[in-house]
């Protein structure tokens, strides 16, 4: 897809000695977490997705690819968090009341232009208790896992995350879910700056700009956590080792 073109500072011209930093990661002190992965953004009978499909453009096609390989990487780290007995807490957003009113006027502005953009169908946000709020089945939380419904881009503003992380002891946190550079993003920045170091897993996140989601996930291991492959969490997770690779390079 044509679009804009920008270009990020190189690492060699990175002022790493302003912002460089190591981050005391231990596995037994760490939690999954998965965000937002819900039918709302993903299935197009309904809510964001049909909306983003409707729209002609070929957002939707490229975002479901991105979304397989999220899905599957997720999955694999479920495994191993799961293996080791380590947390993983879900979240959930949608607004909390079936007229949205407990959503922020700039979100209610958003389901306003996306409900009058097509045939009824279209919309953005799902409610509570909707078909399109629920978790993906092929992620589904098990019993045990701890489920948060939040109606912020931050997991933090509208959930008890923080109290309850706390209370677990947990002091790492791996990301995943949806979108890299909206509610990923939101919470990973939340988090590091409460005092939780945050590893971003890159290939277990999905967006529907790609290049967007590139260049904050560069841009967050530049400054607030760690940026990590699949393979190189669960490596971790399993051997304990310090990883070799905790950014994306630019």
């Amino acid at each position: 897809m044509a679009g804009k073109q920008i270009t990020l500072v190189d690492d060699r011209d990175w002022p790493q000695a302003g912002f460089g930093f190591e981050l005391p990661i231990r596995p037994e002190s760490c939690a999954l977490g998965v965000i937002d992965v819900q039918h709302y953004a993903l299935d197009s009978e309904g809510h964001l997705a049909h909306t983003v499909e409707s729209s002609g453009s070929p957002v939707f096609r490229d975002f479901s690819l991105q979304a397989e390989r999220m899905v599957a990487n997720i999955r694999r780290l479920l495994s191993a968090f799961r293996e080791r007995d380590r947390p993983v807490v879900y979240t959930r957003h949608g607004a909390f009341l079936p007229g949205g009113s407990d959503l922020i006027v700039r979100r209610r502005g958003r389901e306003e232009v996306a409900h009058s953009s097509g045939d009824g169908s279209s919309g953005h946000m799902a409610v509570r208790g909707d078909a399109g709020h629920r978790i993906l089945d092929q992620v589904a939380p098990r019993k045990g896992d701890l489920v948060l419904d939040k109606n912020t881009s931050s997991a933090f503003h509208s959930s008890p995350m923080d109290l309850l992380l706390r209370n677990m002891k947990v002091e790492t946190l791996v990301l995943t879910g949806l979108a890299t550079d909206q509610c990923v993003l939101a919470t990973a920045i939340d988090a590091a700056d409460r005092g939780f170091h945050v590893i971003m897993a890159a290939d277990a996140c999905a967006g529907f700009d790609a290049g967007s989601a590139e260049a904050v996930q560069i841009l967050f291991g530049r400054v607030w956590g760690y940026v990590m492959q699949t393979g190189d969490i669960v490596h971790w997770l399993r051997t304990g080792e310090k990883p070799a690779r905790t950014r994306l390079p630019a």
